[in-house]
């Protein structure tokens, strides 16, 4: 194959697998096949790869594990009702403290403090 070099410093780039990477935000694919430059660290996919990682992210959002649910209040706050399966999923349990941790502007993650 035609050598490919880096678009940032001009050195060759190596063929390597990235532990994770997300194509698209929400959604990390692992083991992605992609090419580094090994010495600015500069990432370039071919079109082959890119068609790899946006086939299997749309396989990742069919199956997405998710809910809607609509914002409610209670008191002054503002809340989310968690379905009965999230809780099963997540082993969640009454009086567990969580951490909301706010993504860009797109939403929030919410993590398991272990307390």
């Amino acid at each position: 194959m035609k050598e490919i070099q880096c678009g940032n410093c001009g050195e060759e780039m190596k063929r390597v697998t990235l532990p994770v990477y997300e194509y698209m935000e929400g959604f990390p694919l692992h083991d992605v096949k992609a090419y580094q430059c090994q010495k600015c660290g500069e990432i370039f996919f071919t079109e082959e790869d890119a068609d790899n990682m946006e086939k299997r992210t749309k396989v990742l959002e069919k199956n997405e594990f998710g809910f809607e649910r609509k914002v409610t209040v209670s008191g002054g706050s503002k809340v989310i009702p968690i379905p009965h399966e999230l809780v099963t999923h997540l082993h969640l349990r009454q009086g567990q403290i969580l951490k909301v941790v706010p993504v860009a502007r797109q939403g929030f993650l919410v993590k398991k403090t272990g307390k």
